[in-house]
């Protein structure tokens, strides 16, 4: 996972246990610093790794995914 993955996720990650609800992608532009089409990459990736849900076209909101054991 690189840094900007790690980053990312820490952020989606701790919104979900601390606040108790799912983080939007207009935060998570503001709380990284990235352009849209850098945390678009970033968030593709932690996708691709089953680590969030996301899908730009359906919503805007970025999920923490539950381990599967």
């Amino acid at each position: 996972m690189t840094d900007s993955e790690r980053k990312v996720y820490r952020i989606v990650f701790n919104h979900r246990h601390i606040k108790d609800q799912n983080t939007n992608y207009n935060n998570l532009l503001k709380f990284t610093g990235k352009t849209p089409k850098d945390l678009d990459k970033v968030l593709h990736a932690l996708a691709e790794k089953k680590l969030v849900w996301w899908d730009k076209n359906k919503s805007k909101d970025v999920a923490l995914r539950e381990k599967q054991w």
